[in-house]
């Protein structure tokens, strides 16, 4: 099942069949996607696209294991130029996650098919930085994997804020055969993953803090432990009208659950 926002850009895609998601309202989108009960975990996005498509979209894809897969991608310029890629970008995402692969994999698969597609489409001057991550509910493990992406960003349930970068890789679509390595955190119960696009970051740019971490970091501090809570906070009314701006939360649940056997009458 796939959910997406208005524009296309955000996409949602769980493999057992009843999830559900509330539809979108405005241009401004502001979805607050429930993922099945059974993962427990809270997802809320928002997007704004001034022109009405843009570069900026995601993934999220709940594996049949139980774990939880998403990418948040940038395609390199504004509106609908940027946007011409996304759906094909979106596929070939898709088959990795939905595979089951680890986030370092799925970014490798797409850089080689984006460089050969512009090897075919005789375009040299179009890259995507990405970020994947792969979260499990049960235990609070998290495995990430970066292609020239800010963040991720974590805002703690004990109070604070962090970024947990990983190592980074090269945006996609520059080079062949580039690899992504996988780096392993641990979120806990209640812990809220923060994924953004520079169009967030770069209005709370500075001259002492031109990438604008600190900035968000410190919004994150102060923001409410909810994911509709951290997506408001980040986006703002002041968000650039000449800028695509994604955020996406991914909160862990209350506590960590792991599997237990059935008991069998008799």
């Amino acid at each position: 099942m796939s959910a997406m926002n208005q524009t296309g850009r955000g996409g949602l895609l769980v493999a057992p069949p009843h999830a559900r998601a509330q539809p979108p309202v405005g241009r401004v989108v502001r979805p607050l996607i429930h993922l099945p009960t059974w993962s427990r975990m809270n997802v809320a996005a928002r997007q704004w696209a001034p022109a009405g498509d843009g570069g900026d979209f995601f993934e999220i894809i709940q594996q049949r294991d139980g774990r939880v897969a998403a990418v948040m991608a940038d395609v390199s310029g504004n509106g609908p130029l940027a946007a011409r890629p996304v759906s094909s970008l979106r596929w070939v995402l898709r088959q990795g996650m939905a595979r089951g692969e680890s986030p370092g994999s799925v970014l490798k698969a797409l850089n080689d098919w984006l460089v050969r597609d512009q090897i075919e489409q005789k375009v040299d001057d179009r890259f995507v930085t990405a970020v994947c991550v792969r979260l499990n509910p049960m235990t609070g493990d998290a495995e990430i994997a970066s292609a020239g992406h800010l963040g991720p960003f974590v805002k703690r349930a004990r109070g604070g804020a962090e970024d947990l970068p990983p190592s980074v890789g090269l945006a996609l679509g520059i080079l062949p055969g580039q690899t992504y390595p996988d780096v392993n955190v641990e979120l806990h119960p209640q812990d809220a993953l923060v994924l953004v696009t520079d169009g967030i970051t770069d209005r709370l740019a500075t001259a002492g803090d031109p990438l604008g971490q600190s900035a968000l970091l410190d919004r994150l501090r102060r923001a409410q432990l909810s994911p509709e809570s951290i997506c408001g906070l980040l986006m703002g009314p002041g968000a650039r009208a000449s800028e695509d701006a994604t955020v996406v939360v991914m909160q862990m649940p209350r506590r960590h659950r792991r599997a237990t056997p059935i008991a069998h009458a008799g």
